[in-house]
Formats: C-alpha cells, structure tokens, sequence
C-alpha cells in the first residue's frame, strides 16, 4: 500500500464510503480507514436495518392483538425468539456482505486498524506506520452517550446496540429517552408483549416536532398501554436477583426487569488526535460548511460526526459532496458540490410511524420566513379511515408571502413512506398551489398531503 494518498477517508461506513467511491471514481488515489471490530457501518449493523427488522415483527404483533376491530377474532400471538434473531441476522448478513465486497473490492486502498493524526496532513495507523494525505474526510460516526447515574454504570443496562441481538424477552421494560430510539424501543418492546414504561425529561413527549403530533403520540402510547412519566430524571439504579429498582427525580420509585438507556448518541471524536490537526482540544463535533468542510479547509467532515442529523441519507448526500469538493479543492478550482441541510428528513419507526422533513415553524421562522401552517387528520380521510387510524394527522409549513413549501411533518399508517412526496415537493422548490396540480389517487393514506395542501391554501 502507499504510504501517501490525495484523499484520506477515516471511517467505513455510509457516509465515509460514499466519499471514497465519489473521490476514487474521479481519479483521485483514496484510502479508507476503518478500525472497527466489523466492516458494514453503524445503520447496516446497529442501527437502521436490524432494528427495523424487529419492529416488523413487533408492528405485525399488535396488528394481530388489534384485529377484532375488523371483524377478526384470534388468539393472542406468540413470538418465537430464535427465530425473530435467526430472520434479522439473515437481513443484516446480505447487506453486510454488500458493504464488504464494495469497500475490499473499491478502487480504493482499505487499511483495517484506528486512525489518528499527528499532524495536519499525517496520521498514523498501528501496524502500518504513517499515511499521508493531501485530503482528509472524517467520517467516524457517533456512539452512545450516557448521563452520570448512580449505579447505572453497575448495572446490566441495555442501549441499542444491545437490543438488536434481542438477548431475551423481558417481562417489564423502562426505556429512558424519548428520541428515535427511545420511541422504538417502546413500541418493539410493547409490541413484543412487554409492559412498558417511558422517563421523559419534559413534556412534550417528542421534542422538536410540532407539538400535535407529540400529543397524537402520547395519544397512541396511553391507548395500547405504554405509561410515561414526564417531567423527571432517572437518578439512580439499582440492580438485584430480581431485577432493576429505579429512582426517578426524588419521589418516584419503579421497578421493571429491564432498564433501557435511550438518552442519545454523541460524534465519535474521541482518540483521533484532532487537536494536532489544528482543531480545539475540546472539540466535542466537527463543524462543517456547506461544502462539508471544517475549521482546516483539507479536512472535511460527514456524517454522524458532523451532521445536525443523524441519518443515512444526510451522510451519503455529505460523503458525495466532500469527494467531488476534494477533487476541486486539488485541482484549485472552486468548490461547488452542496448538501442541502433543507432536504432533511426524519423518521421514528413507531407504529404509526412519524415523520419530519425540511422546516417547521420555528426553523423557518429562524431562517427568515413568516411561515403559515396547515394540518388534516386521517380519521378525516378515506384511507385513513380504512385502515382505523385514530389519532394521526399530517401538516405542511410554506412561506406566507411566497407560498412556496417549507417543510412537512405527520404521524400515520406508513407515513414514512410517502412522505417522500413531499421530498420531492421540497427539493423542486414547489408552492403549494404547484403542488396542488399533482394528482393523486383515491382511497389512498398519500393523498392526505393534498387535503392538508387545500387546507393550507385557505391560510395563504
């Protein structure tokens, strides 16, 4: 292998493969390193897709336990463990390999072990000495972070990264946090047959999504038995024989069979040595512009390490970006390959699903505009109705003078899925009254996006 590239990638995943197959195919020399202990990225193996995995099944339990209310009788499901596990690996396992041959087969240098520089332009990788880069792209995700407990760090306590195994079935689970993990561990859990409880540390219960599809949420958690306490902390923990005794705030007592710690994920910036590359040595993320570069102009940033959002499509859209930037950046061209921070979308996989792209109120109000929005609710709508939705609803934000769409939001049946229409809306720059040139077919869950749109019309 060389010891000098154009373009250093430090990490395998999403994000760092997307920059080193983009760089590499514009002929640019290009090493990835990656020192995890498997190849495949965090959402092929942590994240997204095992997880979405078990949810299926869980989802498909509670469809089951729900059918009397169209006209089915049947007994109370079973789930078979072993075979949940054996289905999900398979699904991990194709994909994995997928990812493997790419990165062991890309025109590429693939270099296994932890990369950390000692200056602006070298790093070194044990086992194989020092590299040089002219470029480097930082790429090295996010990892749990957890709150100072007392006793937690004693204690047996599950994160993600051990509830994709599924190490058995607990018959009570607390789950702290009420992000997208929290809110999916509630709902795999719950659906599996677990009696669940969630610690929210404020009220709403999802923070930062409009606050009506927080309360349709809460609605939907208090109707299949999920029990939260909000407003309160977890502040300590105990373990036994029996299980997990909990202190929550200072007068609230809970014990359950398993504790899970959602409370977030936080850059993997740790043992890089990035203060030798000129960056603060309290660097907790890697601010990066709309070119993804950082604070050092030949050091660019991707993914979860540096993205106001942690998903996948966030990181391939910065990945491609930096390797064609870097490609310029060589050439002393201008840089001109963006991501936009706009076409962001975000989804919790509870059941119903819920969803967030672009801008919502607040965000546009930040950015300039005087937004206006419109909501429908899907026990209003055909398919809705159908399908027996009860607390879901959907909205749009545009700007008011211009008209043009700012950002949506929904909770609902799959909503997930054809919130992509309003991807496309956003990424087109469209008005409202454009949008509502688009048919769309009926009895169906997408069309609601065109009564909210009609909705928002009014407003305008």
């Amino acid at each position: 292998m060389s010891a000098e590239y154009d373009v250093i990638v430090i990490g395998g995943g999403s994000g760092g493969y997307a920059a080193a197959k983009k760089a590499s195919g514009l002929g640019l020399k290009v090493a990835i390193i990656d020192g995890a202990k498997e190849l495949g990225g965090l959402c092929i193996l942590r994240g997204c897709m095992p997880t979405k995995a078990l949810l299926e099944t869980s989802s498909r339990m509670r469809a089951i336990r729900e059918a009397g209310e169209f006209g089915i009788g049947i007994g109370e499901p079973t789930v078979d463990i072993d075979a949940l596990r054996a289905r999900k690996s398979r699904l991990i396992d194709d994909f994995q390999h997928y990812r493997i041959k790419g990165l062991e087969k890309g025109d590429f240098d693939l270099i296994r072990g932890h990369a950390k520089f000692i200056s602006s332009h070298e790093v070194t990788v044990e086992g194989h000495g020092t590299l040089k880069g002219r470029a480097f792209v930082v790429a090295t995700g996010s990892v749990e972070k957890l709150p100072p407990i007392e006793g937690l760090a004693e204690s047996p306590f599950w994160t993600s990264d051990d509830i994709v195994d599924l190490p058995r079935l607990p018959k009570s689970v607390v789950v702290v946090g009420t992000g997208a993990v929290g809110m999916e561990s509630a709902f795999l859990f719950e659906g599996l047959g677990s009696k669940v409880t969630i610690i929210s540390r404020s009220r709403p219960l999802i923070a930062g999504v409009d606050p009506s599809i927080s309360a349709a949420m809460e609605a939907r958690c208090q109707d299949i038995g999920i029990e939260i306490i909000f407003e309160k902390s977890l502040s300590k923990v105990e373990h036994t024989e029996s299980g997990f005794d909990l202190m929550v705030g200072d007068d609230t007592r809970l014990s359950c069979d398993q504790l899970i710690m959602a409370s977030g994920r936080k850059p993997n910036v740790d043992g890089l040595g990035l203060e030798n590359a000129g960056f603060p040595a309290d660097l907790t993320r890697l601010e990066i512009n709309q070119f993804c570069q950082t604070s050092q102009p030949h050091i660019f940033g991707v993914g979860d390490v540096s993205s106001p959002l942690a998903v996948v499509h966030l990181a391939v859209m910065q990945g491609e970006a930096a390797g064609e930037n870097i490609a310029a950046l060589l050439k002393n061209e201008n840089l001109e390959a963006t991501w936009d921070p706009r076409l962001n979308i975000f989804g919790i996989f509870t059941d119903p699903e819920l969803v967030e792209l672009g801008w919502n109120e607040a965000e546009a109000r930040k950015q300039g505009h005087d937004p206006v929005t419109a909501s429908y609710r899907f026990d209003d709508q055909g398919k809705g109705e159908i399908v027996g939705e009860k607390h879901g609803l959907v909205t749009i934000t545009a700007d008011r003078k211009t008209g043009k769409i700012l950002g949506a939001a929904g909770m609902g049946p799959h909503v997930i899925d054809y919130a992509h229409t309003m991807m496309v809306a956003l990424h087109q720059n469209l008005t409202v009254a454009e949008f509502l040139k688009i048919p769309s077919y009926h009895p169906t869950l997408g069309e609601i996006w065109a009564y909210v749109a009609e909705e928002l019309i009014e407003e305008l």
